[in-house]
């Protein structure tokens, strides 16, 4: 009988399948190949076998099949493990490089990001090299020793607890991404955990702005720079700005010079500001930043801002009660405010939110404020405005309340807030507990302001204080469309503890003082 593998015109073709697993890189799918190279299918690269290479069979005798060589991950062409290499993280492309002299060829000559940090210069759990400054700068300066020049690099990112001492290493590592051009660079040099108290100013790295401006480098291509505990000095002769910088961090700076005129002012393509713990009085500009949109600004402890930024939509504040000149951002979305506590008897922030923040923000459309509030019989009264929020619809208060639990007239001044902003929807207002029982509504006769918009009502912490109780009785009669009121007996404000059988106290107190006809069908008490 004949073999049939003999038969005539029979012919055997081998697949063969490559897995291809990048870590970081998702479900990307590579860029397609030629088309005598490999194609794409179900997860899998499987390379077209030319019939030359098949084993063919002839009609009068038997030839053994023998199995090609099977196609390894480094046979691809280099521009697709260029690709494979710049999906992973720093670690595993660096790890990657050490398996042959061609994956290090490789890592050497397309290693887009750069970063150092504690993370990747030592080992998790390797405690036989010491995880002192010295070591990371010494590791640092070795592994970009064995680095080709890339045409561009996209990230390079310092983040370690260095010091002035260590000048040297940082002049050369912001030499070096100077000459290649990188985009986003971050140099963040704060203090640890251990060394958060003991770190000085004198201490700090002197971070120079001219090295992107000597003559055969320019500044133009960089998109973001974040600096971390340094002092900057802009005043260094040669610096010609960044003409293209879009997003500019800065954290426990100082600086040397006028910083905002010479530095920010040459920033005109600027969208992203965020500058905290660090110091200055005040932030005004002679130019304005037309494309700023994001503006952060914590405890900076400033006097005075005023800056002209026309498409300006989000504003992230925490400072003391400070004039905000900002006429002409009418674009303003939305806006985070966080006011710190003043050291005057009986004083708190309120008359700055009611008079102050609707002129600064009277575009507006999502507000918070985060603000202590004196309650003591002494605070009736205060300023009112003819300013308002005209385009608020969501307010959030968080209010820790200090003073008499008995007093009403103090936390009845927020019933003002409803004239400030005509067009509210949601109103949130998160307290904190106090050890005051409260035994009746007391219902004080305030002439109610008719408010058509208000749909929703929240209040957490709100049944510990007698002025809270009338303060829900009075927006009801306000809110002639409110569809839900609901009361929280839980403490929402962060940093703050709670207490169970405070909470079950509160959870009564409310469920006897509201049971009335006005409450029915709106009122829900978690």
């Amino acid at each position: 009988m004949p073999n049939r593998a003999s038969a005539p015109g029979h012919c055997c073709s081998t697949s063969y399948a490559i897995k291809l697993e990048v870590s970081g890189s998702g479900n990307q799918v590579l860029p397609s190949l030629t088309s005598q190279a490999l194609r794409f299918g179900q997860g899998q690269w499987r390379p077209r076998v030319p019939p030359s290479t098949t084993d063919i069979v002839s009609s009068n005798k038997s030839v053994p099949m023998t199995k090609p060589e099977a196609l390894q991950l480094h046979h691809l062409p280099d521009d697709v493990l260029h690709r494979i290499l710049s999906r992973l993280t720093f670690r595993e492309s660096s790890r990657m490089g050490l398996l042959s002299r061609k994956w290090q060829k490789l890592w050497r000559s397309c290693c887009p990001k750069l970063i150092f940090t504690r993370a990747t210069m030592f080992k998790p759990g390797n405690e036989t090299i010491r995880r002192t400054r010295t070591n990371f700068a010494r590791r640092v300066n070795s592994l970009l020793r064995q680095l080709c020049a890339p045409p561009t690099l996209n990230k390079f990112v310092v983040k370690f607890g260095l010091r002035r001492k260590h000048t040297c290493h940082v002049n050369r590592w912001v030499g070096f991404c100077s000459k290649l051009r990188a985009r986003h660079i971050t140099f963040d040099f704060t203090p640890g955990v251990k060394g958060i108290f003991r770190g000085l100013a004198d201490e700090k790295y002197i971070f120079h702005l001219h090295v992107f401006s000597v003559p055969d480098r320019s500044p133009a291509h960089i998109k973001s720079l974040h600096l971390s505990y340094v002092w900057l000095n802009t005043a260094t002769t040669g610096f010609t700005g960044f003409a293209n910088l879009k997003k500019l961090t800065l954290h426990k700076v100082s600086f040397l010079n006028d910083f905002q005129h010479l530095m920010l002012s040459e920033c005109t393509a600027l969208e992203w500001l965020s500058i905290s713990c660090s110091s200055f009085t005040e932030l005004t500009l002679c130019k304005p930043l037309r494309r700023l949109r994001y503006l952060s600004l914590h405890y900076c402890y400033m006097e005075k801002v005023e800056l002209e930024a026309p498409n300006l939509t989000s504003v992230d504040l925490t400072n003391q009660p400070i004039p905000l000149a900002l006429s002409e951002s009418l674009k303003v979305m939305e806006a985070n405010i966080k006011l710190l506590h003043k050291s005057v008897l009986y004083g708190d922030n309120l008359d700055y939110i009611c008079t102050e923040l609707p002129a600064a923000l009277p575009h507006v459309q999502k507000l918070s404020i985060t603000s202590t509030l004196c309650i003591y019989d002494e605070l009736q009264s205060f300023a009112k405005t003819s300013v308002r929020f005209i385009n608020l619809r969501h307010l959030s208060l968080y209010l820790p309340l200090y003073g008499d639990g008995r007093s009403v007239g103090g936390i009845l001044r927020l019933a003002y807030l409803l004239e400030l902003a005509p067009v509210l929807e949601e109103l949130e207002l998160h307290f904190r507990f106090s050890d005051f029982v409260i035994r009746q509504a007391i219902r004080v006769d305030m002439l109610p302001y008719r408010h058509d918009k208000l749909k929703r009502v929240v209040m957490s912490g709100a049944c510990h204080w007698q002025g809270l109780i009338e303060l829900a009785h009075h927006i009801r009669r306000c809110a002639s469309r409110l569809d839900c009121m609901i009361m929280d007996p839980m403490v929402r404000i962060k940093g703050l503890p709670t207490v169970d059988w405070l909470e079950e106290r509160g959870r009564r107190i409310a469920k006897e003082l509201l049971k009335r006809q006005e409450f029915q069908g709106v009122l829900t008490v978690l």
